[in-house]
């Protein structure tokens, strides 16, 4: 099944990642949600292009509520989208951003060598489905010479509950191991640092409770929308802790934020 460039999906091969209950659950939140808020904030201001008409590529594109982002802030950029799973690029579609979407895995892309001047993966190393090296890997090919690769992982394996088992996470980084696969991938690393770092404990305990239902058949992730008050208060908090990330790495948080260069 191929679609026009710019419309549905270039080419359909298999479904895979999150669950249609999973992408629709977060679709339904992200445009709100504190978390998302912060950390799409923090990915458009971090990049720099020489010329409004740049080329990225958000690998692992989810719902599509990054490149909703890319297309406000950079409305000349060209954009492509790729998932593994079909759900999520149908619920993308209808953001109608323009972008290029591609069916595909992150680690064996059907794309183009020195294709894109920008790459954002945005919590999708970590998926079962990923082979975390081989998607680095794929990246550094289709990044042009100097291009820009933004990451965003899951931290400290202490976190893991059931929300892990919903998300389809397959492992979690330390910063250590991050940096260590990045340049295994060829990559310089510009930033490195931990960030949600106030609210760790209290995520610790929601995790820990939570393993005891890691294994029911209808596992939920615990995304949730707070209290519009409690919302606003939360992405401050994250917001302000990213901006400190850019001047000092932070020591510990629950997720790991990246910015590397071919």
């Amino acid at each position: 099944m191929r679609f026009a460039r710019g419309s549905m999906v270039e080419e359909a091969i298999t479904s895979g990642g999150l669950s249609a209950a999973e992408l629709d659950f977060m679709r339904s939140v992200e445009d709100s949600h504190w978390w998302y808020r912060a950390l799409r904030r923090h990915v458009v201001d971090s990049i720099h292009p020489p010329t409004p008409e740049f080329s990225l590529l958000d690998a692992g594109c989810g719902s599509g509520g990054m490149l909703g982002w890319m297309r406000e802030r950079f409305p000349q950029a060209s954009l492509t989208g790729l998932d593994l799973n079909q759900h999520a690029l149908r619920l993308t579609e209808e953001r109608t951003t323009g972008a290029r979407l591609v069916h595909g895995s992150v680690d064996r892309m059907p794309l183009d060598e020195a294709e894109f001047d920008f790459v954002t993966a945005l919590d999708v190393l970590y998926h079962r489905d990923v082979d975390d090296g081989a998607a680095l890997r794929e990246i550094h090919r289709v990044l042009r010479p100097g291009g820009t690769l933004i990451v965003n992982v899951a931290a400290f394996e202490f976190l893991r509950g059931s929300h892990d088992v919903a998300t389809n996470t397959a492992r979690r980084y330390t910063r250590p191991k991050l940096g260590k696969l990045l340049k295994d991938s060829g990559f310089t690393v510009e930033t490195l640092t931990y960030w949600n770092m106030i609210l760790l404990p209290a995520v610790a305990l929601v995790r820990w409770l939570s393993r005891g239902q890691a294994h029911r058949p209808d596992v939920r992730s615990d995304l949730s929308l707070p209290a519009p008050a409690l919302n606003i208060i939360l992405q401050w908090i994250a917001q302000s802790e990213l901006a400190c990330s850019r001047r000092i790495a932070l020591p510990f948080g629950t997720s790991l934020f990246a910015i590397a260069r071919k």
